[in-house]
């Protein structure tokens, strides 16, 4: 049964095998496939790659959604800022879309990347140019453009960034 305000339950967690079925299962509509990674393909780049870190959503225990904090120097592509951590492969499963799973959690990105990475001092993160539901979700979750582009592989994409 579905709570009045399910995204007053959201938590964010760093990824553990106990979801990984869950993450087996997730579901994500095709035509969002240009602008993300299947979290379970992001999970297997995430265990190649030192500083990237997998976070799960969860609503109740329940997975909801993914994305992975990168804070690897090599995948900062977009600023000169070593502290700068790369926000990715962010989704919701299709069956939990629509629900403000992705804006509550993007509201606790900062202060799980302060307790996680008490270094780093900004979040970037790259969204397709025609993805436009994404660039104002990010600008209302207090992402900036500074009108940084960088040349994606499926067209141009715009470099957001935060304060943390």
């Amino acid at each position: 049964m579905q709570q009045l305000n399910p995204s007053s339950s959201i938590k964010l967690r760093v990824f553990d095998n106990s979801y990984l079925t869950a993450l087996e299962q997730y579901v994500l509509p095709i035509e969002q496939a240009i602008y993300t990674t299947l979290p379970i393909n992001a999970m297997k780049q995430c265990e190649l790659v030192k500083g990237a870190i997998p976070i799960i959503i969860v609503n109740e225990d329940e997975l909801v959604g993914f994305f992975v904090l990168d804070h690897n120097q090599s995948a900062n592509l977009y600023t000169n800022n070593k502290d700068a951590v790369i926000f990715k492969s962010f989704s919701i499963d299709q069956r939990h879309q629509r629900l403000k799973y992705a804006k509550s959690s993007l509201r606790l990105l900062t202060s799980l990347t302060k307790k996680l990475l008490p270094t780093k001092n900004e979040i970037l993160l790259t969204v397709h140019h025609t993805n436009i539901p994404a660039i104002s979700l990010y600008k209302k979750c207090g992402f900036v453009d500074k009108e940084i582009r960088y040349a994606g592989e499926y067209g141009e994409e715009l470099v957001l960034h935060k304060e943390v």
